[in-house]
């Protein structure tokens, strides 16, 4: 039996930035799986897949989770606000017979891919039903997140139907109908059913997945305290000894004599006189007395 679970699911989404939510009917989803247990190892890739339902999320989290034959039916539900719910960690039921698969870090077997693939089932009734944009978005977000989780790239998805023979199984039409997607993303219909295209599915997540930007570094506290010298002085312009070194923010940084005003001038520090006031205007900084010279 498998034994890898999914546990970190929400956690990966929700740092994705996907909403995410669970219920009674999901609890102990952390340890859900089909009778073959876990997964061997990292899922090869994710399911693409609509519910063919339109009902309320509890509806579909019933049928998912506790269905009238062997479960559960996919790992987790999309619903239609692009909140996803956890149905399953470990393997689930709900690709059937299909394949073979060709990903990144390996093959999916013929009639292999529950047992090695993730599967998100997404709310719409696959005929004509629209796919609001924040499903849309979320349903990229949430593959993106989970397939860079396992070490895989953004093309490793397959649509549960054959589509244009690229992906599961001749006997499904989703995800569909093309017809219906909401939103700037519109993918080509590659059947009568409008099953959606899997290249323009496979592209539009490469797109996505290079178009994150990166996380902005933390600026060094000696380019920070750069920003400004804050000087206050007394009347006539003579400096009072009241100079604090600040950051971008005004926040005070560190407080020097008035003597070194001119050594950090000549460093590149700009220079903000403030005449004759109370130094208390920077949030967090210390209060300093102006003096009459």
């Amino acid at each position: 039996m498998g034994t890898f679970y999914v546990t970190d699911m929400l956690d990966v989404l929700r740092a994705a930035g996907c909403k995410v939510a669970e219920s009674s009917t999901t609890n102990g989803w952390q340890t859900r799986a089909r009778s073959s247990g876990g997964f061997p190892g990292a899922p090869l890739g994710i399911q693409w897949h609509h519910t063919a339902s339109r009902t309320s999320p509890a509806n579909d989290l019933a049928y998912n989770v506790n269905p009238a034959n062997s479960g559960p039916i996919g790992n987790c539900l999309l619903d239609r606000t692009g909140t996803y719910w956890p149905v399953a960690a470990g393997a689930a039921n709900t690709a059937g017979k299909g394949g073979p698969m060709k990903l990144s870090r390996g093959t999916v077997a013929v009639d292999n891919a529950n047992a090695t693939t993730f599967a998100i089932e997404a709310a719409n009734d696959g005929v004509g039903e629209p796919w609001p944009q924040v499903q849309i978005d979320a349903y990229f977000a949430g593959s993106n997140a989970l397939n860079r989780r396992w070490g895989n790239q953004p093309e490793d998805i397959f649509s549960h139907a054959l589509g244009a023979g690229d992906g599961w199984t001749n006997r499904k039409i989703d995800p569909a109908t093309a017809a219906a997607v909401q939103g700037p993303w519109r993918p080509r219909s590659v059947n009568s059913s409008g099953t959606w295209s899997l290249a323009d599915m496979r592209a539009e997540c490469r797109r996505r997945w290079t178009a994150q930007p990166a996380p902005e570094p933390e600026p060094e506290d000696d380019d920070m305290q750069k920003q400004a010298l804050i000087v206050t002085s007394g009347p006539g312009g003579q400096t009072s000894g009241a100079i604090a070194l600040c950051d971008v923010a005004f926040r005070s940084k560190l407080f020097l004599e008035a003597s070194d005003a001119d050594a950090l001038r000549a460093l590149g520090y700009e220079s903000v006189t403030v005449e004759g006031a109370t130094f208390d205007r920077i949030p967090g900084a210390q209060q300093w007395q102006e003096t009459s010279a």
